[in-house]
């Protein structure tokens, strides 16, 4: 694997990120795309856009999101705590052992801090299983080293920087900064060729509070209705789709079920790569653990399908809901990028040529004719 691979996934990750609040990520995701001469522009609501033209007008969309869940910090409650308010689902223990946090106030100063307790009159009583590892409280209460924190600021868990380890990467963010870096790292291999598809990126923003980036792009139409969507995702490990057997081509999701026409573009990047490669790991599953961007656009008519990498601690929770950091593989994150690339490669696919020993009626059918 390419070390530049790598490095943008490395540096991505170690960048402090959370919904409403991608700032950091966006300035390092132009900055990338300007040094690799790709052409792109921001919408009014800040996500990106970038693009590599083809030979033809039809077009492959990878997207992906630049936020993953945090806090952001709305009030201060008394001296140096604060009210923060839960952005995207947490793992629950990460008020009952205290986690430390890592605050960001003013878009660059930096204070330490530490989450002390629920913030019980704004939170609902639910009942829930005993097991269900996610925070249902909608607000937590955060003690900072500092008494004059400038508000609106927002906290991330305060987790060792990446690393690896063997075959696996360890990571404050996968979800989604992984997807990011290898739609980056695409974009730059593809603009230097040839290519039959027209590509381009979303990098949305706000993905982690309801999909709402995307929701804009699509209710607005700011794509073209003819594109294929491919959503370029982390989704938690499931039975079927294993950590370290290669990257997953998405069904579906929580929220829907894909679309035949775009998959088929994904697979046949599969097929041709199994022709040189034939131990070439991948895998085919309906991702059910949580919602992407692909459903986002497939409630607005958009052909959409996705890849993803199998996640370990998805969302910085174990099984347990203590907070760990995420994990990906590199054989799943590689094979994803060579998926991704070799679509610059093919041909426009269609269903009548990928299925055409399907749709040939073979000559045994003659004996299904009724003799009577």
């Amino acid at each position: 694997m390419s070390n530049q691979l790598l490095d943008t996934f490395r540096e991505l990750s170690n960048l402090p990120t959370t919904s409403f609040y991608e700032q950091k990520i966006l300035e390092y995701i132009k900055t990338k795309l300007d040094s690799y001469k790709i052409e792109f522009h921001q919408d009014s609501w800040g996500n990106i856009f970038a693009e590599v033209n083809g030979k033809t007008p039809n077009e492959i969309v990878f997207i992906s999101h630049t936020d993953h869940p945090g806090f952001e910090i709305i009030s201060k409650h008394k001296k140096n705590i604060y009210l923060a308010k839960a952005l995207g689902g947490l793992p629950k223990n990460c008020v009952t052992n205290q986690t430390n946090v890592k605050i960001i106030s003013n878009k660059s100063d930096l204070y330490k801090g530490k989450i002390i307790n629920f913030y019980s009159k704004e939170n609902k009583k639910t009942k829930i299983p005993k097991n269900y590892r996610w925070m249902t409280s909608e607000f937590v209460l955060i003690e900072s080293e500092s008494e004059n924190i400038k508000l609106p600021s927002f906290a991330v868990f305060d987790l060792p920087e990446t690393k690896y380890f063997g075959e696996r990467i360890v990571t404050p963010v996968a979800d989604d900064l992984a997807g990011c870096a290898l739609i980056i790292e695409t974009l730059n291999k593809l603009n230097k060729s040839s290519n039959e598809y027209s590509f381009k990126a979303i990098f949305s923003r706000a993905e982690e509070v309801g999909l709402i980036g995307a929701r804009l792009i699509a209710a607005n139409e700011l794509i073209s209705k003819n594109s294929i969507i491919i959503s370029i995702e982390t989704s938690s490990e499931l039975p079927g789709a294993n950590f370290g057997k290669g990257p997953i081509i998405r069904t579906g999701d929580r929220l829907t079920t894909f679309d035949n026409k775009a998959e088929l573009v994904l697979l046949q990047s599969v097929k041709e790569i199994l022709r040189r490669d034939v131990n070439f790991a991948y895998q085919r599953q309906l991702m059910s653990e949580g919602g992407c961007e692909a459903s986002a656009f497939a409630v607005f008519g958009y052909s959409v399908t996705g890849l993803a990498l199998p996640l370990r601690n998805w969302h910085n929770g174990n099984e347990q809901g203590d907070v760990e950091p995420e994990e990906i593989s590199l054989l799943d994150y590689e094979n994803a990028y060579k998926i991704m690339t070799n679509l610059g490669k093919l041909d426009i696919v269609k269903i009548k040529d990928y299925f055409k020993n399907l749709m040939m009626i073979p000559e045994d059918a003659k004996k299904l004719i009724n003799e009577e």
